[in-house]
């Protein structure tokens, strides 16, 4: 069989075979090039322009090595890997900044991912010459296959290729991981995927870059910013607030770059833009991290209200306030869904329990709340917040 070689930065040469170079080349995996990975980042991080396309590349190479790792057969290797390379296939413009917007729907881009490759006649044709049932790799994204925990589990092919290529394109020193161990060190026990106790060195590594991924990239409060100034303006047109509404042409019409030039072209979000061009960000007033349940329920629930009631106390309008209560997604450690380890010392593989506390550490949800304003209202802004905030925890506590 011959295999195309395509160059990637993170993981080396990538071979794609002919077939799969057709699923490759059409055009719900192609318009995953213009759907940028990390939304905004870049306006810290110079280099994080990558895409969800560089992204479901290195997810398809890395299901396939697990897929060889674990001794699977020729065909679940091309179903895994066919998983792997079309799992963001729904991403709306924006990656996760717009997945706000579907889930204001009842929706997410995994359902998103399902309706594209139900309704894509063309990906459809080019899966099934891949000698490949489209059924069989959709029972894989929608967690209906002994295999689903690669693509999407505690620790998958996914996690290990974005932590990794979001620190490569950032240039952050968080996402140093020994993905060659986890995979050559993982099994599928009872339908979950387990790592060998002995790799646990590996798995506490990667739990850590998560960690510190979300902190220092991710949740950037400049990041943030720029993030929340866009998606208010996105709010603004008709056209997207209703993603899931669209048929699926014309939800793969729409990528980063057709939703810029329609911000552009409104006059009611023309401003966001021109902001965001000039770098003109909101700064942050007053931030609180705090630890899993100490975050006031009332600001979680509500935070717009919060938003206008600091608006009100500090005088200023507010369109120059914003409020944003970003949380640390726990990796899976003491629910059904937990990362697994086994032991084979006996020469049989059995599930083993272990004690992490880094494991621990990283399972707990930690959040924050960040009150942001335009710069000459830093002052005023950050006084009000302290004295709602300080109103907020003493009736809460």
């Amino acid at each position: 069989m011959r295999f195309k070689l395509i160059k990637d930065p993170v993981h080396g040469y990538i071979e794609v075979s002919e077939a799969e170079l057709r699923v490759v080349d059409s055009y719900p995996v192609q318009r995953l090039r213009r759907i940028i990975q990390l939304p905004f980042v870049y306006l810290v991080y110079p280099g994080a322009r990558h895409s969800r396309f560089d992204h479901s590349l290195g997810c398809m190479h890395l299901a396939g090595e697990f897929a060889r790792s674990l001794g699977l057969d020729d065909y679940r290797r091309r179903v895994l890997r066919l998983a792997g390379l079309l799992h963001d296939l729904g991403h709306p413009p924006y990656s996760h900044l717009f997945e706000a917007l579907l889930e204001e729907a009842g929706l997410s881009h995994e359902a998103m991912t399902a309706r594209i490759l139900r309704g894509s006649g063309e990906l459809a044709e080019a899966v099934e010459a891949c000698g490949v049932s489209a059924e069989d790799v959709l029972e894989v994204l929608e967690g209906r296959a002994a295999e689903s925990p690669i693509i999407s589990g505690p620790i998958d092919a996914d996690k290990l290729d974005f932590l990794m290529r979001d620190a490569y394109f950032t240039g952050a020193p968080y996402g140093i991981i020994d993905a060659r161990r986890i995979i050559l060190r993982s099994r599928l026990l009872d339908g979950r995927l387990a790592v060998n106790i002995n790799a646990v060195g590996a798995v506490e590594e990667m739990a850590l870059a998560r960690y510190q991924n979300f902190l220092n990239i991710y949740f950037h409060h400049t990041v943030r910013a720029a993030q929340m100034l866009f998606l208010s303006g996105a709010r603004m047109l008709e056209d997207l607030s209703s993603l899931s509404e669209l048929s699926v042409e014309e939800y793969l019409r729409l990528d980063d770059y057709e939703v810029w030039c329609m911000m552009k072209r409104s006059e009611k979000a023309r401003w966001v833009v021109e902001r965001i061009e000039r770098r003109r960000i909101p700064k942050v007033a007053f931030e609180l991290r705090l630890a899993e349940g100490k975050i006031p329920e009332s600001v979680l629930r509500d935070p717009e209200g919060a938003k206008l009631e600091i608006a009100s106390l500090s005088g200023v309008s507010e369109k120059a306030v914003w409020i944003d209560t970003p949380y640390v997604t726990p990796l899976p450690f003491k629910d059904e869904s937990r990362v697994e380890f086994f032991d084979e010392t006996s020469g049989k593989p059995r599930p083993v329990e272990y004690s992490s506390p880094l494991l621990e550490f990283t399972s707990r949800i930690y959040g924050m709340v960040r009150v942001y304003a335009d710069p000459e209202y830093l002052e005023r802004v950050r006084k009000a917040s302290e004295k709602y905030f300080e109103g907020v925890l003493s009736s809460s506590s």
